[in-house]
C-alpha cells in the first residue's frame, strides 16, 4: 500500500522543484547523446540517475510524472528489498514498513527526482540484504560482498552524501569488533575497511573525461565493475589468514578497554559534530520541515506537539535499544545486526560534516532509514508489554501521513508559500516546490516559449516543462520572478 501511493498524481504533487527539471534536462541530452560523461550536473553528482531517467523516457512520454517514475518505483523496490533482509527477524518487516509509511520525508521525497531520493533508500536496502550472509558466510558469500560493494559504489558515484555512509559504516564495523570481538565481527571489521578501500579507489571516476560512450563511460564502469570483482576475490582467498590476526589482536585485554572509550567518542561526536545538523535531523524525520520546505503548511499546535513528541518517542525507543544492545553479548552472529546497524546511524552524523559542510534535509534519507531499521529490530526484541505501545506509536503515525499526503496530493491549489521559515537554525523556503501548471499553461497560451528569470528555480523548471509534452511554437520571451503579491494571472507569479 505504502509503495502504491507514492504513485498516486506523482505528476502534479509536489511542484517540480529546480533541481528536479535540471536532471530532467540532463537525462534529455543524455537521451540525444548517450551516457556522454560520469559527472552529474555537478561537482558532486554522478550521471547515474539521469541515464536511469532517459531510460524511462524512452519508454513513456517525458513530463512530470514520467520523470519522477524512477524514484518512485526505487523507493518502492527498497520496501520490498528491506522486507527481504528482515524476513527472519519475525515482524521486523512489518515495523519497517510502517515506520517508512509514517515518514513524510520518505512519502514527499520518493516522489521528487533527486539523485538521493531515488536511489539511497534502495542501495542501503541491497547492503542490509547482503549483511546476514556475511555475518554467516557460506559457498555464496562472495556473490554477497560483491553486491555490498557495488551497492555503496554505485551510491558514491551517484552522490557524494554516500561517501559518508561508506565512512560510517566503515567505524560501525571497527567499533562493533572492538566491543564484540569474534570471528563475525571480526570479519565486519575487513569488510567495512575494504569498502571503504574500494571506495576510494574508485574515486578516480572524477578524472574520466567526458566523451562518447564506447571510448569513456563504458571503458571507467567496466573497469570499475573489475575492481569490486578483483577486491571481492581478493577478500576471499586471504579472508581465512586474515581473520586469524584479526581476532588475535581483538582479543588483547585493552581492546576490551578501548571500546568502551571508543563507543562513548562516538556518541560524542556525533552529538556534538554538528548541533545544527542533529536540530535538522530532529526536524526532519519529525515531518516539520518536510510539512513547511514542500506544501507550505505550518501544524497548529496540537498537531505540532504530537509530531515533536513522537520523535522523541522514537529517539528514546532507539536510545533504549543501543544501550540494552551495548550491554548485551551476542550469542549468534546475527544478533550483531542490530548493534551494528544502531552504531552505523551514531556514526553517521560525524561522517556526514566530512562528506560535506552543509545542512538539508534530503542528507537524512540515509540515517533515517537505519534509524528506522534500529528500531524495527528493537521493537521484534520487546516484550508483548513494551511492544505494544512501540507499535501503537508506529501506528498514529503511519495514520497522520498516509491521511497528510492524500490530503496535500488532492489539493488543487498550492497554499501561499513561505518565503523563508525557520526551524531552530534550520532555514529554507517552500518557494521552490510551488505547482507550475498554471504558469505553463498561461505562457503556452500566449506563445512565450522563452523563459527569463533571476531564479534557477524558475528558469529550470520552466525550460523543462517547455521542452516536454505539448510543444511551444511561439518566438515570444517572458520574464518570470516569484510575487507575493501577485494574483494574476498567474497567483505568486510576476510575468514581464
Amino acid at each position: 500500500m505504502v509503495a502504491a501511493g507514492l504513485l498516486v498524481r506523482l505528476d502534479s504533487f509536489p511542484g517540480l522543484h529546480g533541481d528536479e527539471a535540471w536532471v530532467g534536462l540532463r537525462a534529455l541530452e543524455q537521451q540525444a547523446r548517450g551516457m556522454f560523461t560520469l559527472r552529474g550536473m555537478n561537482g558532486y553528482t554522478g550521471s547515474l540517475f539521469p541515464e536511469i531517467v532517459s531510460l524511462v523516457f524512452a519508454m513513456v512520454p517525458a513530463g512530470t510524472g514520467s520523470l519522477r517514475l524512477a524514484g518512485a518505483i526505487l523507493n518502492g523496490l527498497a520496501l520490498g528489498a528491506t522486507a527481504q533482509a528482515l524476513r527472519k527477524r519475525g515482524a521486523a518487516a512489518l515495523y519497517f514498513a510502517l515506520a517508512m509509511g509514517s515518514s513524510l520525508l520518505f512519502l514527499f521525497y520518493s516522489r521528487v527526482a533527486w539523485e538521493v531520493n531515488a536511489l539511497q533508500n534502495l542501495l542501503l536496502a541491497l547492503v542490509l540484504l547482503a549483511l546476514p550472509h556475511l555475518l554467516q558466510p557460506d559457498r555464496r558469500s562472495h556473490r554477497w560482498l560483491f553486491l555490498l560493494l557495488l551497492a555503496f559504489s554505485l551510491g558514491c558515484w551517484s552522490h557524494a552524501i554516500f561517501v559518508a555512509a561508506a565512512l560510517s559504516f566503515a567505524a560501525a564495523t571497527l567499533l562493533v569488533a572492538l566491543k564484540w570481538p569474534g570471528e563475525s565481527s571480526a570479519r565486519l571489521l575487513l569488510i567495512g575497511q575494504l569498502n571503504l578501500a574500494v571506495q576510494l579507489i574508485l574515486c578516480g571516476r572524477r578524472f574520466v573525461g567526458d566523451g562518447g560512450f564506447a571510448s569513456h563511460a563504458l571503458p571507467a564502469m567496466l573497469a570499475g565493475l573489475g575492481v569490486i570483482a578483483l577486491a571481492t576475490h581478493v577478500y576471499v582467498r586471504l579472508e581465512g589468514r586474515l581473520l586469524s590476526h584479526i581476532m588475535k589482536a581483538l582479543a588483547d585485554r585493552r581492546v576490551a578497554w578501548f571500546a568502551n572509550i571508543a563507543l562513548f567518542g562516538v556518541v560524542a561526536l556525533a552529538l556534538a559534530a554538528s548541533p545544527i545538523g542533529d536540530v535538522s535531523f530532529f526536524g526532519t524525520v519529525s515531518g516539520m520541515i518536510l510539512l513547511e520546505r514542500v506544501v507550505s503548511y505550518l501544524p497548529g499546535p496540537i498537531e505540532m506537539i504530537a509530531l515533536h513528541l513522537r520523535m522523541v518517542l522514537l529517539l528514546a525507543l532507539f536510545a533504549a535499544a543501543a544501550l540494552q544492545c551495548f550491554r548485551a553479548r551476542p550469542s549468534e552472529p546475527a544478533q550483531l545486526l542490530l548493534p551494528l546497524v544502531c552504531l552505523w546511524t551514531i556514526a553517521y552524523f560525524p561522517a556526514l560534516r566530512l562528506s560535506i559542510a552543509s545542512v538539508a534535509d534530503r542528507y537524512y534519507i540515509i540515517p533515517q532509514f537505519l534509524f528506522f531499521v534500529s528500531i524495527a529490530l528493537a521493537i521484534d526484541g520487546l516484550r508483548a508489554s513494551w511492544k505494544i505501545p512501540a507499535i501503537a506509536l508506529l501506528l498514529a503515525g503511519f495514520v497522520h501521513a498516509q491521511v497528510t499526503t492524500i490530503r496535500e496530493a488532492f489539493r488543487d491549489e498550492d497554499r501561499p508559500p513561505f518565503e523563508l521559515f525557520d526551524y531552530a537554525g534550520y532555514t529554507d523556503t517552500s518557494r521552490h516546490f510551488m505547482r507550475l501548471d498554471a504558469l505553463t499553461h498561461e505562457l503556452k497560451s500566449r506563445d512565450f516559449c522563452r523563459v527569463e528569470s533571476s531564479s534557477f528555480f524558475i528558469a529550470k523548471p520552466m525550460r523543462f516543462l517547455m521542452a516536454v509534452g505539448q510543444p511551444c511554437t511561439g518566438n515570444g520571451a517572458v520574464q518570470v520572478e516569484y510575487c507575493a503579491d501577485c494574483l494574476a494571472p498567474v497567483r505568486g507569479f510576476e510575468l514581464r
